[in-house]
């Protein structure tokens, strides 16, 4: 599985809350609190998109992600499973307890503010994030440095939640896509338009399945430089990930982003047990 693409889907949902067409800009934020919702009863079924801003700096954030993990807050997805599609482009995915949302920004250190949309059923494609890189930048793309000119990368996710027999799951999709933002060569049929270069970056992409109570989790690999990188004149940091440029490069001054999706399932889960009555 190559790790360049991601995209999360859940399919069977409410209607889609936004324009997912390719090239039509990242989905809109609807609102911006003081806490990172889970989602509610009252929430439709289908799909939750959360942005947090956490501090940018790399060993910080590494570490804060090290005790997320070791306290249960994260649970990797590892290599083998699904979501290994991304390591190799820089982001890092993770299943996460929707109850434990509002502890887990505590331990990442995220900012009051946040946004959130409701994506609802997400059958086709939705732009999260896109990034412009110029000619003559050299990346780490697909695990090896490249200059791959002027391209414009996409961060997509589409998902929709269904019926299962013990309950309900949502499916969820990341894809990762680039786009040749060169010219195309001049044609001699003026009735012919011009068609963006767009392309899965190496083919892949990453599937997962969200059962209830469970968030995905998607952030940047915090690249942590040598200590010693200051007094060795020889010494560079190498070139930004993907993810780096679409999660660190485009966030708020000082902040990295952290992007989590919540599934919610509506009627169709099973009622609850009634507790018995006392007395």
């Amino acid at each position: 599985m190559h790790a360049g693409a991601l995209l999360v889907a859940c399919a069977g949902c409410a209607a889609p809350a936004v324009d997912s067409g390719a090239g039509r800009g990242t989905a809109a934020d609807t609102r911006a609190d003081a806490t990172a919702p889970a989602p509610s009863r009252a929430m439709p079924a289908g799909l939750e998109l959360v942005r947090w801003f956490v501090p940018i700096e790399a060993k910080e954030r590494s570490e804060a992600i090290a005790r997320a993990v070791s306290e249960g807050l994260l649970a990797p997805i590892d290599d083998g499973d699904d979501g290994s599609a991304a390591t190799a482009s820089g982001f890092l995915l993770f299943r996460a307890p929707t109850a434990r949302l509002p502890e887990l920004k505590e331990a990442l250190g995220g900012s009051p503010q946040v946004r959130s949309v409701l994506l609802g059923t997400l059958t086709e494609w939705a732009d999260l994030e896109s990034v412009r890189v110029e000619s003559g930048r050299t990346i780490f793309f697909n695990g090896r440095p490249r200059i791959p000119g002027d391209t414009l990368l996409r961060l997509w996710l589409r998902g929709w939640c269904f019926p299962t027999v013990d309950g309900a799951r949502a499916r969820a999709e990341v894809r990762l896509t680039s786009e040749d933002r060169r010219q195309d060569r001049v044609t001699l049929d003026p009735t012919m338009a011009a068609r963006p270069r767009l392309r899965e970056v190496d083919g892949g992409r990453s599937v997962l399945e969200l059962a209830p109570g469970e968030s995905l989790v998607i952030l940047e690999k915090p690249i942590v430089p040598p200590e010693d990188l200051d007094g060795d004149p020889l010494a560079v940091l190498p070139p930004p990930t993907i993810a780096a440029l679409l999660l660190a490069e485009r966030a708020i001054p000082g902040r990295a982003t952290i992007l989590i999706v919540n599934a919610s399932f509506a009627d169709m889960l099973p009622p609850s047990e009634a507790a018995p009555s006392g007395g």
